[in-house]
């Protein structure tokens, strides 16, 4: 398999998993939302927008190399990872598919010479690094699984049904 499938594949599962954990959100309250439920960003609202943030970070991170942000640039995003781009639901997941969108088209473009390429870029705290395109992708994707792991725990002690998140369960896995 090449190395790019892996990464096509992890967008596939990331827009199709946002999609059903977006959907058990709105069956929540606001204020269940918003909530302290004791995650690394507080509630599942605040964990839903750095999960955003982030992306919209890496993605631009990743525009210094490849031409992938021209669709997002009317986005404007907190620099705080902890910051807030919307309380509303809906906006969140209207932002969401379009990244997610982003993602998949960019994942389907890569090519076995990216296998190589480098992503230099400067940290939130001002370091400076270069990293491998393959190891940022994975830890871009992984990143997501971390959070939503945390957002899927707190559905569950609510009594909300989240869906199947296992990858092979994902339509068109085999």
């Amino acid at each position: 398999m090449p190395w790019s499938d892996h990464h096509r594949r992890a967008a596939r599962y990331n827009h199709w998993i946002n999609s059903q954990l977006y959907q058990a959100c709105h069956q929540l309250s606001q204020q269940q939302l918003s909530a302290d439920a004791g995650l690394f960003f507080n509630s599942i609202s605040g964990t839903l927008n750095h999960l955003l943030i982030t992306d919209l970070l890496w993605l631009s991170r990743l525009a210094n190399s490849y031409p992938i942000l021209e669709e997002l640039r009317d986005i404007e995003f907190p620099p705080q990872l902890d910051g807030i781009i919307s309380h509303d639901l809906n906006q969140l997941w209207q932002l969401r598919q379009r990244i997610d969108d982003v993602m998949i088209r960019w994942t389907d473009l890569l090519r076995q010479d990216d296998a190589k390429a480098v992503i230099e870029y400067t940290s939130s705290s001002g370091t400076d690094y270069a990293k491998p395109l393959d190891a940022t992708l994975q830890h871009v994707f992984n990143h997501q699984t971390h959070h939503r792991g945390q957002i899927t725990a707190v559905l569950g002690k609510l009594g909300v049904d989240y869906g199947e998140t296992d990858l092979l369960f994902m339509p068109g896995e085999n």
